[in-house]
């Protein structure tokens, strides 16, 4: 099976390209805020656990929603407006939660957070696909390389800048001042057919490809946030650490992702993203499977960022390779990608926690070795279906 999108010329980051890059930086701070403001939220209005916890939930929701207005919005804009508009909205969002009072006002900003986000990561993948058709698994890994920079920055920011004596509501200005410094980037021109921009099945329904890649994203997002949210508690069991020495070593998991997607972007230059896919599946499973087993420091903490390399190539591989696989469906792709990750978020860190009460954390870790084992045959069986010849 062949590559029809592979080419001999080289890959050109052009001013588009930048737009969209940097856009999703901006977004990967997003991603970080809540996570960052919570503990400063909690403190000023005293919510208890189970309050802190229903702003995450209501985040992912807000994830899942935004597949029914991004699929509604694509089809109907052009890519630049779109992506501009819903980063301003999303900055927006970002901002609201500074002027938010009490539990309801708090939980709104979330919602708006999580639909506003997931509406650009949404257009920012389609847009990534159509502009750079030829080479899409490098574009692809180096925007979540800009993402995963996006994360990372944004709690040390907030937190240094509080510590500085900043107060935090001020420092949320970083996300406006960096889009407005985005903003006057070229995006990309011109509004995509109908048909491959549409979030919405067609009349012969899913493509099998799409609904795999949908399924593969919900696995690797619960593997790689199962990691996310519950890492650090899994460092205090298997190590014995107390929680801040747990939370600081999570640095190594996150510092992963990003290093491991600079990686693949290096690697893609001369390998082939659908063998790059399986590759970073099986030696993510074996990274987790490392991780249960070993009670070393050293090789915990090598795991650790091991797994975060791998884990964090998930996403933009699957979505590159369904594209590959339907490239006529790349809006759907996007949409129901960002969807998934919105259950998953809503799924798996509570499963994980009820699992942890009943075999222990350090098994439920363990377990998670099944997600990418159920990823890869997935993967196999939507490239076997597509390698099969189509009925006249």
């Amino acid at each position: 099976m062949t590559d029809s999108t592979r080419s001999t010329r080289p890959f050109r980051r052009d001013g588009p390209t930048w737009f969209l890059y940097l856009v999703l930086a901006v977004f990967g701070f997003q991603q970080s805020v809540l996570g960052s403001t919570l503990p400063f939220l909690r403190a000023e209005f005293g919510y208890d656990p189970i309050q802190v916890g229903w702003h995450f939930t209501s985040y992912a929701g807000g994830l899942v929603a935004s597949g029914l207005l991004g699929g509604w919005l694509l089809p109907r804009l052009g890519l630049g407006p779109l992506v501009r508009g819903a980063a301003v909205a999303m900055v927006l969002a970002v901002l609201s939660i500074t002027q938010a009072r009490g539990f309801a006002g708090t939980l709104a900003a979330a919602i708006a957070m999580g639909l506003t986000g997931g509406v650009l990561q949404s257009a920012v993948q389609a847009g990534l696909a159509w502009h750079q058709a030829e080479h899409r698994d490098m574009a692809m890994v180096e925007a979540f390389i800009f993402a995963g920079a996006g994360v990372f920055s944004g709690p040390l920011l907030v937190g240094q800048l509080a510590a500085a004596g900043i107060p935090w509501r001020w420092t949320l200005l970083a996300a406006a001042l960096a889009l407005a410094l985005v903003l006057p980037l070229p995006a990309p021109a011109g509004r995509p057919a109908p048909a491959a921009a549409s979030g919405k099945p067609s009349r012969g329904g899913v493509p099998l490809a799409v609904a795999l890649c949908w399924g593969s994203v919900l696995l690797g997002i619960g593997a790689e946030w199962g990691i996310g949210f519950w890492g650090a508690q899994f460092l205090e069991s298997r190590l014995g650490l107390g929680p801040a020495q747990a939370v600081s070593l999570m640095s190594v998991f996150f510092g992963g992702t990003v290093f491991g997607r600079i990686v693949s972007s290096r690697l893609l230059v001369r390998f082939d993203g659908r063998n790059m896919l399986m590759a970073v599946i099986l030696l993510g499973g074996g990274a987790i499977l490392a991780l249960w087993a070993s009670s070393m420091p050293s090789a915990t903490i090598a795991a650790l960022a091991l797994a975060g390399m791998c884990l964090g190539n998930f996403f933009p591989l699957l979505i590159s390779n369904a594209i590959r696989l339907e490239p006529d469906h790349v809006g759907l792709i996007s949409v129901g990608a960002t969807q998934a990750v919105g259950v998953s978020l809503l799924v798996v860190p509570i499963a994980l926690g009820y699992i942890g009460q009943v075999a222990g954390l350090v098994n439920a870790i363990g377990m998670l070795v099944i997600l990418p084992l159920l990823m890869a045959a997935a993967c196999l069986a939507a490239g076997y279906r597509h390698a099969l010849p189509h009925k006249a």
